[in-house]
């Protein structure tokens, strides 16, 4: 968008220059700075093409500041048309620069104008100054008015993609959502049902957030015993153990690996067992199962307290897409 700003403002300058001579107008110092503006517009674009944004935004600027300034200092009056490049310049700074730009150039264009004024007033500017009205003044004040049109409509034509992108992404991160949610829904249903024994820990603190009523009942513990603990009394602690803690600090999956859990009676009960971490960056989470072996398989059912509603994890977190 500043390349055609850039262009567009080269092209009314060297129009405008190319109409007073047609027009039979004498060279005077509006002309040399009409083609000083064509010339600082290109090398404004070529600024833009290296990529140089900031900097191209600032000689332009400079450029138009300097251009009033001087057009004052010749026509010998403040009140000269080429003033409106001073605010040509502060719409270029409020655009493509920063807040705070714009209240320095603010600032400083204010305080730029009060020192032509009272140069005005102390007879110190250059020229006589003619207030008539003519082509020329009209012209260039068209030029003002339609590079500051097209400005503002690059602008708002640049808004409203910014806008359609935002609207984009927002609904695909809802749409995002919505599926984690159908997934969370089917994850949910699978783990009340499931014969499996599961439970889900959190990543960040090692402890279980929840069980299904099938780990209850192999491991003989009510779930209010599992719930917000770590799992490590639930294990003998020896080498198949520690094989399978390196290897599932060090995968995101583990294989079935073999481990003696303990049950809440304190005997020993073989068990195949496998871990899945997943990444998601608002609630990591470790997914455990296991598979009994043996003819310990069949284990005796706990009956959880009535006061204690089992899922409570599942339940608490429906809905939200993290989990």
């Amino acid at each position: 968008m500043a390349k055609e700003v850039a262009l567009l403002v080269s092209v009314l300058a060297l129009g405008l220059f190319a109409i007073e001579r047609f027009m039979g107008v004498p060279l005077d110092a509006d002309s040399y700075l009409s083609l000083f503006l064509a010339g600082a517009s290109l090398v404004a674009w070529f600024l833009l093409q290296k990529q140089y944004y900031a900097g191209a935004a600032w000689f332009l600027v400079a450029c138009l500041f300097s251009m009033a300034a001087a057009s004052t200092y010749f026509f010998g009056s403040v009140r000269t048309v080429d003033n409106a490049l001073i605010l040509v310049g502060q719409i270029v700074v409020g655009i493509f620069l920063s807040r705070q730009a714009l209240v320095w150039t603010t600032v400083g264009t204010t305080a730029l104008l009060g020192v032509l004024a009272w140069a005005d007033a102390q007879g110190l500017l250059l020229g006589t100054p003619d207030f008539g009205v003519g082509l020329r003044t009209f012209l260039s004040q068209a030029a003002c008015l339609v590079g500051v049109a097209v400005m503002m409509y690059l602008n708002r034509t640049q808004m409203r993609a910014a806008q359609d992108l935002h609207l984009q992404e927002a609904h695909q991160r809802l749409q995002a959502q919505l599926d984690r949610d159908l997934g969370h829904g089917r994850f949910k249903r699978l783990f009340l049902s499931s014969p499996t024994p599961i439970f889900v820990q959190s990543a960040q603190t090692g402890r279980i957030l929840d069980v299904n009523p099938a780990c209850e009942r192999a491991l003989g513990y009510p779930r209010k015993d599992l719930v917000d603990r770590r799992d490590s009394f639930l294990w003998v602690h020896d080498q198949q153990y520690e094989h399978f803690v390196r290897d599932r600090r060090s995968t995101l999956r583990t294989d079935w690996m073999p481990v003696n859990a303990i049950r809440n009676g304190g005997e020993h009960l073989p068990v195949l067992i496998c871990r899945e971490r997943d990444e998601d960056p608002q609630e990591r989470l470790v997914i455990t199962f296991m598979c009994v072996q043996g003819d310990q398989a069949t284990v005796e059912p706990v009956q959880p307290p009535p006061d204690v509603e089992s899922s409570s994890w599942l339940l608490s977190s429906e809905g939200h897409s993290g989990a």
